[in-house]
């Protein structure tokens, strides 16, 4: 048995090594490729797949790490990475660049670009500042390890006071004018480093303070050419999160708002004991494309739990559609319990932590 086991690791082994192989022969050589970036688009769903990003070792840390830690701005951090990354694989594949987190920009000069922008108030406004934060993502050639490209996130604020000190807020449209404007003067300054790499530019609007569980949302994308200061292309980005269950969900979704309200009802009626669910759900352009459900409980018995996970699961299946992608968390107060997962594509996952 261990004999045929190695035989068949063996095999894979090798067929692994001849896909990777025919796949190198067929990349362009460095004077046939010329990168310049494509219109960037944000995938419905961050799926977890093997098309991630190489990096080289030693592995270096964003010059700009710790500082979200000096504002008062909460950032999710996980979704501007993530969704970076998606923006660029557009530009710079998977196949023929490596990433590094960034290390061309210093923590002195994102203070300096938040300082200017927060010094230059319109008249009429107190500034409580536009800029939050800059987020800088490398992309190296595979081949030569050179830097090949960047990608630049803008996290934006869209509150501010006026001159009264009544705190207001931007519209997305505002807040994607005034982004543009920003952006501008980044890329200039950028370009001023004698760094003449392709850009992306990411306009991405931080959560309410006051909000612990929704992330926040991508307004606006943006392509600047390799040797060029002058953004080419802005193209919006219709993305959303909201809590279910809540009333602003109900309000502007109502159809989406009901099947997870008979979701949860179903699930709690079933068990005796009190389970806590909540939702985060994700759309773009108007359209859920993402659940993450997590369904809070004390359970004895892992029995509870398999059974527990195998009605909800076949209750998502019958509620939501198979064009949302659904993550579903069973946990105790202290520790994981279950896990289900129903991709888009592929075959639903579940796990039952031992």
């Amino acid at each position: 048995m261990k004999a045929k086991f190695l035989a068949r690791c063996k095999l894979a082994a090798a067929g692994l090594l001849a896909i990777v192989a025919t796949g190198c022969s067929l990349l362009p050589t460095d004077k046939e490729r010329v990168v310049e970036p494509t219109e960037p688009s944000l995938s419905p769903v961050i799926e977890v797949s093997e098309d991630y990003y190489g990096s080289i070792l030693p592995y270096k840390p964003n010059q700009t790490r710790g500082m979200l830690s000096e504002n008062k701005f909460r950032i999710d951090f996980s979704h501007l990475e993530l969704g970076m990354m998606e923006f660029a694989r557009d530009t710079y594949p998977t196949s023929s660049f490596l990433f590094q987190e960034g290390q061309q920009i210093q923590k002195e000069q994102v203070r300096a670009w938040i300082a200017e922008e927060k010094a230059g108030a319109a008249t009429g406004q107190r500034k409580t500042g536009l800029l939050v934060h800059v987020m800088e993502h490398n992309y190296l050639n595979k081949e030569t390890q050179q830097l090949a490209g960047m990608a630049l996130g803008l996290s934006l604020s869209p509150v501010y006071q006026d001159a009264t000190g009544q705190e207001k807020r931007y519209t997305v449209q505002e807040l994607q004018e005034r982004g543009q404007q920003l952006a501008t003067k980044i890329v200039q300054s950028v370009r001023g480093k004698n760094l003449q790499v392709p850009l992306l530019i990411m306009l991405y609007q931080v959560p309410d303070v006051s909000s612990s569980l929704v992330p926040g949302n991508f307004i606006m994308s943006g392509t600047v050419n390799a040797n060029e200061s002058a953004i080419s292309k802005w193209q919006a980005i219709e993305e959303e999160f909201f809590l279910f269950p809540s009333p602003e969900v109900a309000s502007k979704y109502a159809q989406q708002s009901l099947q997870y309200d008979k979701f949860m009802r179903e699930s709690q009626s079933f068990f005796r004991d009190f389970i806590g669910m909540t939702g985060v759900g994700r759309f773009m352009g108007g359209n859920l494309t993402e659940l993450t459900i997590t369904a809070t409980a004390e359970y004895d018995s892992r029995t509870e739990v398999l059974q527990f996970t195998q009605f909800a699961a076949n209750n998502i299946d019958q509620l939501f559609d198979k064009s949302v992608h659904v993550n579903m968390y069973v946990q105790a107060m202290n520790k994981p319990l279950a896990v289900y997962i129903r991709p888009v594509k592929g075959e639903p996952y579940m796990h039952i932590y031992r």
